[in-house]
């Protein structure tokens, strides 16, 4: 029979590496967000023109049915 005290240990120190790395990939992910949110804003101001104002037909399909 296998060391069940062993086992636990090994998976509680498996839980918070994977909880580390959760919490890392959150901060980057903020990052990566904060970095997007800037340059959108930054693209906006440039061309004077909310992206929201786009014409909604604007698309490189070129569908002419």
């Amino acid at each position: 029979m296998a060391d069940l005290v062993w086992d636990v240990a090994f998976l509680q120190d498996a839980m918070n590496a994977l909880r580390n790395q959760v919490r890392n990939l959150q901060w980057e992910l903020g990052g990566v967000r904060a970095r997007m949110l800037r340059k959108i804003r930054r693209l906006r101001s440039a061309l004077l023109l909310p992206v929201e104002d786009w014409p909604a037909d604007n698309d490189d399909n070129n569908n002419n049915n």
